[in-house]
């Protein structure tokens, strides 16, 4: 069933947004959920690189809605990076047409938040203080559009390091590294642009993006991309993040 975004009040007088009905997302504090609905091997894992070079677009203006921030109005200009589905430690890539454009959108927080996550590196508390990236669903090279992938709205996180050797193998690149520290936790957002208003499919399912280590690609390739935006080819060059599905166990006043 897809879920409302609407805003609330937290015990601590924090003005956040929550998504009704969910089963990873106890409101602030609570306990653990039993059980969750976020599969985190056959949801996609996405690697994220560099866009070096693009057509310059006109800025577009939206309004995103998410679990944090009940509302904002942005300017969304060129793009960051270009994320493209990714097989960790050999596990399965299910939508090969599910791809992600990075575009500058930030929005600070009235006050910082813990939040705490579980994906397949374990449980962490992480410490958001802020918007700062969105995440939209980009066709690639007419493998077809993504319609059942969320849009994110990203904040800046900080949080215990995993420390843990990854092979990763798409599209672009075959590495083996090690994922590090969390970057960010993106949520599943609402996004209106003039008079369309796009919902999330998935709103249980979130993403922590952790930064990489290791020899660094070099290569630079193209990539013919097409989203609400824009059409464009891009030329993506080094490798940036590890994004991993997620779910959001509870949040709660910093």
């Amino acid at each position: 069933m897809r879920a409302r975004f609407a805003p609330i009040v937290g015990m601590l007088g924090l003005s956040v947004a929550a998504c009704e009905p969910r089963t990873t997302s106890p409101a602030s504090g609570g306990a653990r959920p039993a059980f969750q609905t976020v599969d985190f091997v056959n949801e996609t894992h996405f690697r994220c690189y560099t866009v070096s070079q693009q057509t310059p677009q006109p800025a577009t203006t939206v309004t995103l809605s998410d679990q944090f921030i009940s509302s904002a109005t942005l300017s969304i200009d060129e793009p960051l990076q270009f994320c493209a589905p990714t097989s960790k430690n050999g596990g399965p890539i299910n939508a090969p047409e599910e791809h992600l454009t990075m575009y500058a959108a930030a929005q600070p927080l009235p006050t910082g938040l813990t939040v705490s996550t579980e994906d397949q590196f374990g449980t962490r508390d992480l410490t958001a203080v802020g918007a700062r990236v969105l995440l939209v669903p980009t066709e690639k090279n007419d493998l077809g559009f993504p319609a059942n992938l969320n849009h994110d709205w990203c904040y800046a996180v900080t949080g215990p390091a995993v420390g843990e050797q990854v092979t990763l193998e798409d599209q672009f690149s075959s590495d083996t590294l090690r994922v590090e520290h969390p970057r960010l936790f993106c949520n599943p957002v609402e996004k209106t642009v003039g008079d369309v208003t796009t919902s999330p499919p998935e709103p249980d399912v979130h993403l922590t993006c952790y930064d990489l280590h290791g020899p660094q690609r070099t290569q630079a390739t193209k990539a013919a991309i097409q989203n609400q935006f824009e059409t464009d080819t891009f030329t993506v060059t080094s490798w940036q993040l590890l994004c991993v599905p997620a779910a959001k166990l509870g949040v709660e006043a910093a």
